[in-house]
């Protein structure tokens, strides 16, 4: 492969990593297996050099989804955040406090959740990778900064919104390995 096409194959697989990521995420309940299943990907392509394929995504999905805390976690975050929502439009007395205060919390949770999927390999159990939170501080915060950044793009160009899942991932498993 020429020099010139070697970033931009690199450039391919990190978006169709992104594509694979968005496209299982879609029914909330696979999020953090998708997640997961991409940052092997990830941690795959960088170490070894091996091409994503669907094929591989769909094996990795399927072994991330085994758990049921997987499945289970990402439903609990979207009623919370539901819940949330209706009590701030329902104008609920202690909403407007709470409501940021419930927000940043399943901001802090999807966060933790995140760099869970970044560790996560075949065979892990859920339950132990959440168990023990990283304590890296600076990791967290790099991720905010992603994740706003992911945010911004998404207003500015709702088309990127395809692939901004799995560019959240790749920040995460950079976050991981820093």
């Amino acid at each position: 492969m020429s020099a010139w096409a070697r970033p931009l194959a690199l450039l391919a697989e990190v978006l169709l990593i992104g594509v694979l990521v968005t496209a299982a995420a879609l029914p909330v309940l696979t999020a953090l297996p998708a997640a997961a299943a991409g940052a092997v990907l990830l941690r795959e392509l960088v170490d070894d050099g091996r091409t994503p394929t669907a094929r591989r995504f769909v094996v990795l999905l399927g072994q991330a989804v085994r758990d049921p805390f997987a499945v289970v976690l990402p439903l609990v975050v979207l009623a919370v955040g539901a819940l949330d929502v209706l009590a701030l439009l329902g104008g609920l007395p202690g909403a407007s406090v709470l409501g940021p205060v419930i927000g940043l919390a399943l901001a802090a949770v999807v966060l933790v959740l995140l760099r869970a999927a970044a560790r996560w390999n075949p065979g892990d159990r859920w339950a132990v990778l959440l168990t023990a939170p990283s304590r890296d501080w600076v990791g967290y915060a790099y991720l905010v900064v992603a994740l706003a950044v992911a945010g911004l793009v998404v207003v500015q160009a709702p088309a990127f919104a395809v692939v901004v899942p799995g560019l959240l991932v790749f920040a995460a498993v950079a976050v991981e390995r820093r």
